[in-house]
């Protein structure tokens, strides 16, 4: 089991890009803004490797907006199956990612050129067992239009409507020796 942390700008996107250059058998990417175009050309590559890639990305913003067009069509030509997010919720600001079902990344960064190069952001690696199916488990609820429910012994905290009790109350808030920022983390506790 491990934990590592990214920290953006620091660390630059590499980790992640490294990460799915690796990618043998699967990739689930999970994104709130996906526009930047090496994440963009890295994601295609894995796919033309053969790799099973899915991508869940949010419709639109508030306002109406979407920043997702011209991914999703790049996503698409490329043979990439891509789907809106839960629509159960009228917006997902999740941003994460599943490689080979043995690495989870659970990150504050969109996948833009600025949050990559510039903002201060950060990601989590997982590769401890539970957090990784859960996660998966997660995202195969919502590519499948299905309830999601977090397991009794879940070491994550999910924002759904049921689950209430687990999520952490807006701010920073410290439950054993991790710290999770706003009331839409999904991080290890």
């Amino acid at each position: 089991m491990s934990h590592d942390l990214i920290v953006l700008p620091d660390d630059s996107a590499k980790p992640i890009v490294d990460a799915l250059n690796a990618a043998r058998r699967s990739v689930q990417i999970r994104m709130f803004l996906f526009t930047d175009p090496t994440m963009l050309d890295t994601v295609v590559a894995a796919k033309k490797r053969g790799v099973v890639v899915r991508v869940m990305l949010n419709p639109a913003r508030r306002d109406g907006t979407s920043d997702n067009d011209e991914t999703r069509k790049k996503l698409v030509a490329a043979g990439i199956e891509v789907r809106d997010s839960n629509p159960g919720f009228a917006l997902t600001h999740q941003k994460s990612m599943v490689i080979d079902e043995q690495t989870g990344f659970v990150e504050s960064l969109n996948w833009e050129t600025r949050d990559l190069t510039e903002t201060r952001d950060y990601a989590v690696t997982t590769t401890h067992g539970i957090e990784v199916e859960e996660m998966i488990a997660c995202f195969e609820a919502d590519w499948n239009r299905q309830e999601f429910a977090p397991r009794g012994e879940s070491r994550l905290i999910w924002p759904t409507r049921r689950n209430r009790a687990r999520t952490l109350p807006p701010r920073k808030r410290t439950v054993s020796g991790h710290t999770a920022e706003g009331e839409r983390s999904m991080l290890p506790v």
